[in-house]
């Protein structure tokens, strides 16, 4: 879906002069701050409410009538509102997803995006560039998890967007690979289980074992059990880096190695070797990156690995395959899908 948008886009610019259209790619940085802006506010939750003025809105969120209108007046030009000539305001198809109650609300990533963190270190993208290095810890002083570690809300957003990408990407991974319908199947690095919770209804004979922080598993067992699933998950505390002590059949690695150079990979990997059985299968769920072919998810997303995470980056299925090899794993089957790439690697 967003590639035919991406190549709309590109068609819609061929009709406008060129100074044109870099103009309107230039002011992107207006638009990831506009969209923060109502998402901090929770504008799109008050209009879900009903139609209303920015004076109404405005009172109940305590915000400056004047400047609130203009912001959303700004927005209604991409359909984030809508404006009709009695000066109401209601939300338009794409701003829906603002919600905080919209299933697949992006409401955590477009604060998380915008955040003061993650911009200054956007803005010193042109240094990573030259030298190659990510500039997060540059500008900060500290890797992006140790900033996440020092700013417990700030993490929280970011893990909110990421369980919503993880909701988009479910009926690609649950459908696009054949999961076994008995046995153990471990999540790494999981989260509070959002993409192992997938597996596990669609495979009722299944259970889980999900391997993350203590803080993290705190916040899964009740998450877990909320869906009705935390009797079939076992949680385990690990260290990617360190150890990991969890038997499985089927072992998931969603986006954890895209935020990481090539020598914490091999570490990574040969952490979660040692814990594999013989005959147990490692399944790495990350979009695939071709050197020479452009990806309107991966290829912006490796950018933002490069400048933001320990100098991480989206790879090609072989380049993945080459890390298993280095960590003693067998490169098996490579299942592309409409979303994320499935790369197996067999003990």
């Amino acid at each position: 879906m967003l590639a035919l948008r991406g190549r709309l886009l590109a068609l819609a610019d061929r009709l406008v002069p060129p100074q044109a259209a870099v103009f309107d790619q230039s002011v992107g940085i207006a638009r990831t701050q506009m969209l923060a802006t109502v998402a901090e506010l929770g504008v799109a939750d008050e209009l879900a409410e009903g139609p209303a003025t920015a004076e109404e809105l405005a009172s109940r969120l305590g915000v400056n009538a004047d400047a609130l209108h203009r912001l959303m007046r700004a927005m209604s030009l991409s359909g984030i509102f809508k404006l009709d000539r009695s000066g109401r305001f209601t939300l338009g198809r794409s701003g829906q997803a603002l919600r905080s109650d919209h299933p697949l609300s992006v409401r955590d990533w477009a604060r998380y995006f915008a955040s003061r963190s993650n911009s200054d270190a956007w803005a010193d993208l042109t240094e990573t560039v030259r030298t190659g290095r990510s500039a997060f810890p540059r500008v900060h002083g500290r890797s992006v998890w140790q900033w996440f570690a020092e700013h417990p809300d700030e993490e929280r957003m970011f893990a909110g967007g990421m369980r919503a990408g993880t909701l988009q990407d479910v009926p690609f991974i649950v459908g696009g690979y054949s999961w076994p319908d008995a046995g153990v199947v471990c999540d790494v690095a999981g989260g509070v289980g959002t993409l192992l919770a997938a597996v596990l209804d669609a495979r009722p004979g299944l259970r889980g074992v999900l391997v993350d922080a203590p803080g993290v598993l705190a916040e899964a067992d009740g998450w877990l059990a909320g869906r009705g699933l935390r009797e079939r998950v076992e949680l385990t505390e690990g260290d990617i880096f360190r150890s990991i002590e969890a038997k499985a059949d089927v072992y998931l690695m969603k986006n954890i190695l895209h935020d990481w150079d090539d020598e914490a990979c091999a570490t990574i990997l040969r952490t979660l070797r040692a814990a594999m059985p013989e005959g147990s299968r490692l399944v790495v769920v990350e979009y695939l990156q071709e050197r020479n072919e452009a990806n309107l998810i991966a290829s912006l997303s490796d950018i933002q690995m490069m400048n933001v995470c320990d100098d991480g980056r989206e790879r090609s299925a072989e380049e993945i395959q080459a890390l298993f090899r280095a960590a003693g794993l067998r490169p098996g089957r490579v299942v592309r899908t409409g979303g994320p790439g499935l790369v197996e690697g067999l003990a």
